[in-house]
């Protein structure tokens, strides 16, 4: 059952483009699949159904494949976090400035603008 939640930011499907994600990272960073079997302690053999046939590792097969990566689990709950946002990349600087107090302010402001924002279509 899902709460009715009116703070939701929004929901991404972490399962759409989990395998491309991970055969992406995995190339960008030189890997073989074997080298990432070694890593990770995953078989080659699942790591080919995870990047082209669409299987979707439980959570402790994950965590292996992000270790072995070198990854965070943001890279898959968070896909929005690799977009290059100069705006963002610029609050988050503004908030690493601030002191405790001031980063409460601006957590509880923000809190509040997506409380009593109008309900999306």
């Amino acid at each position: 059952m899902v709460a009715k939640n009116k703070r939701k930011i929004f929901s991404v499907n972490i399962t759409n483009k989990l395998g491309e994600r991970m055969k992406s990272a995995r190339e960008s960073r030189g890997y073989t699949r074997e080298q990432l079997s070694e890593r990770s302690g995953v078989s080659e053999r699942y790591i080919v159904a995870i990047e082209n046939e669409g299987s979707v590792p439980k959570i402790p097969v994950l965590n292996d494949l992000l270790r072995g990566l070198g990854l965070s689990a943001n890279f898959i709950f968070y896909p929005e976090q690799d977009i290059d946002d100069p705006q963002l990349d610029h609050l988050i600087r503004l908030f690493y400035a601030c002191d405790v107090r001031d980063r409460k302010v601006i957590i509880d402001v923000a809190n509040s603008l997506i409380d009593n924002r109008e309900p999306q279509n």
